[in-house]
Formats: C-alpha cells, structure tokens, sequence
C-alpha cells in the first residue's frame, strides 16, 4: 500500500494495472487482482463465482445480495453474489455500473491510498442486452480477521492501549480518505474489523465514492461522521475516545 496524490489516484483507477481481464465462461466481464493473487486465479474461485459453493457459512441473506465465508487452498475468502432487486436496477446497473463493481473498485482504491481493507481478489459480471442489462454479479475478497469495532470495545477494558491504536488507525485512515475527497459511505461499527493486535480494517464498500467535487465531498463526509458517532450516542465515554478521528489532515 502507498499514499498518492488524486490525480495519481485518478490515473490508477483509470488504467487499473494491478487487475487482469479473465475469460471466464458466461460472464461478459471478469477482472483479477493479479497483485493480491500472482498465481492466477485459483480452481475454487473459478467455481464459486458460478454458483456458491458447498459448505460456504452464510453471513448475510437479503434480497439484494448473498455474503458468505468460505475456506479453500487452504485461505478464507468472502464471497459476495449480488442479485439486482427491480426492473430499473438490473437496468441501471447495467448502464451505469453495479454496487458489486463500485465495491471492487472501492477496495483496489483504498489499498492503494494506504487506506486497510481486505485485498478485493476478483469480480465478474453477467450481462446481456448488449451489455445494457445486469442479470448478475460476483465479488471476493481476502476475509479480514478480528471482530467489529463495537465487539471489541465491549471486550476491551478503557484503559486498554489497543483503544488508542484504534483510534489513531482511524484519524490516519480518515485523513487518507480526506486527501482524496472520498468518503466510506456505510460507516456502521460492524463495517469496521480490528484484528487482536488493534489493526483496523474497513469493509462492506458498496457506497463507498472517490475523488469528488469538494461541495459534494464535505456534504458526504458529514454524513460518514454522523453516521460513525450514531454508533456512540449511548456510549458518551467511546465518542470522546473518537472525538478526533475526522480531525482534518
């Protein structure tokens, strides 16, 4: 992970250099994280983007998308099946891109401004109608290890260094994100992972947005640390410990 300026971040996104086009059969798209994955994409992979696997532990089962766990080749993956609820959203995403594609780009984005979340691996996109309407969508990334942010303040005792190292992995992340006008979008403490030595890790990057224009940036940003101190509102003790965290860089 390095830090850039947004015109790197912009030319990074535009030209993706660290993803490969795959031939996959039925997708119309298929791209691999070929930095996070140099080998070449796994068989197990391969497979579970056409349909999810055996023995995958469901952690999420709404209408608009599966997420599950699964283990094979020996690592943990997560593996995300989006299904478009409407007429006008199969449509729409096929035009103007899906929620399953914003999160690839979310992840490769965030790496590459030095911001944690688990590596994105791969995504594929079945569409039809020339491309103009998305029957469906598949996403894995690597599994970030540890439990959600409110899980381990609620395990953690107050005087518990790792706190500050949470806190400060925030204010880092959040200044990251700052100089590049982006914001998380879904700052629930649940999207947010701190492994057992205090590391922090942000997933969930469906609405996650880059490089925007500053007026609408500060808007979103608002929302993202409104959104974060929501979590905190019966905990005054744990939003003086964050009351730094969207400090400007």
């Amino acid at each position: 992970m390095h830090e850039t300026s947004a015109m790197d971040l912009a030319s990074y996104l535009k030209t993706l250099p660290d993803c490969r086009r795959l031939e996959l059969r039925g997708p119309s798209s298929a791209m691999l994280n070929h930095v996070a994955l140099p080998g070449g994409l796994p068989d197990a992979l391969a497979k579970a983007a056409g349909q999810v696997p055996v023995g995958m532990s469901i952690l999420k089962f709404g209408s608009r998308s599966i997420v599950g766990s699964f283990t094979a080749d020996g690592e943990p993956w997560v593996l995300k099946y989006y299904q478009p609820a409407s007429f006008a959203k199969h449509l729409t995403y096929g035009i103007l891109g899906s929620r399953c594609h914003r999160s690839w780009l979310a992840g490769l984005a965030f790496a590459h401004i030095g911001v944690p979340t688990p590596a994105p691996l791969m995504v594929a996109e079945w569409k039809s109608s020339g491309g103009l309407w998305l029957k469906r969508s598949f996403l894995a990334t690597r599994h970030a290890a540890g439990i959600s942010l409110a899980k381990f303040l609620d395990q953690s005792s107050p005087d518990d260094p790792r706190r500050l190292k949470v806190a400060a992995g925030l204010k880092d992340a959040f200044g990251k994100m700052a100089r590049h006008r982006a914001i998380h979008g879904d700052l629930k403490e649940n999207n947010i992972i701190i492994s057992p030595d205090g590391g922090i890790s942000f997933i969930d990057l469906d609405g996650a947005r880059f490089l925007l224009p500053e007026d609408r940036w500060k808007k979103l940003r608002r929302k993202d640390r409104d959104r974060f101190f929501k979590n905190w509102k019966e905990t005054p003790e744990v939003a003086g410990l964050f009351r730094h965290v969207f400090d400007s860089p």
